[in-house]
């Protein structure tokens, strides 16, 4: 039975799906710098998202949340942000397709033993007792089946509420009072994972349109 035990190894080594623990959104806020707009990025925290966070290193993709005050006294329209060279903004739901498990593999549990059991000969050796390489297979699909579904609906719905959560805090532009605040998740894919690089702000204050250059930091060391 060393198929048997072959499979049992490769069926050991696809990873639990994981449970998506809610975070909550980082503070970003700006110190008043006289006139004009202020504004800070700073990265948005995992939690215990350990999975997805990974994922998101892989993938080069930094998740920061964008906060920005307006000190005037008049109020000022923010436009659209500005990036370098060999960075892109992500949309929430490209960003959450990057990070998200993996849900459809958990269909291997019970697939690869039912295919295998569809291929083994029902027959066992006459001359031994016990069960047939079909019947082991069939038994090993049925936990499978037990194992796989449960995590397939772990992974389903973590994507679900992590995608949720993007696209409910997700920044986008828009009017600014005098004195008012706000923040939101920005998603950047940089094809140099490991350097600080610099985002334009491009808001409308008065007639003219001015430039707000942010820091996004280079990510800690793993």
């Amino acid at each position: 039975m060393r198929s048997a035990a072959l499979t049992l190894l490769l069926l050991a080594s696809l990873a639990c799906a994981r449970i998506y623990r809610p975070v909550e959104l980082a503070a970003a806020r700006p110190q008043p710098q006289g006139q004009g707009l202020a504004g800070t990025l700073v990265p948005q925290p995992w939690g215990d998202n350990s999975r997805n966070e990974g994922k998101a290193q892989s993938a080069h993709l930094r998740v920061l949340v964008l906060g920005l005050d307006n000190p005037s006294a008049a109020g000022l329209e923010v436009l659209r942000l500005g990036v370098p060279e060999g960075v892109t903004a992500l949309s929430p739901e490209a960003a959450a397709d990057l990070v998200k498990q993996y849900s459809m593999l958990h269909l291997l549990y019970p697939l690869i033993p039912a295919l295998l059991a569809g291929g083994s000969s029902g027959a066992g050796n006459p001359a031994s007792w016990g069960p047939t390489p079909a019947m082991v297979f069939e038994a090993m699909a049925v936990l499978g089946l037990l194992v796989g579904m449960p995590n397939l609906l772990v992974a389903n719905n973590s994507n679900r509420r992590l995608g949720e959560f993007f696209q409910k805090h997700a920044w986008s532009p828009g009017h600014l009072e005098p004195g008012q605040s706000r923040r939101g998740l920005v998603f950047l894919r940089c094809q140099d994972p490991s350097t600080a690089f610099q985002v334009k702000v491009f808001y409308r204050a008065g007639d003219g349109e001015q430039v707000l250059d942010l820091t996004c930091p280079a990510p800690a060391p793993r």
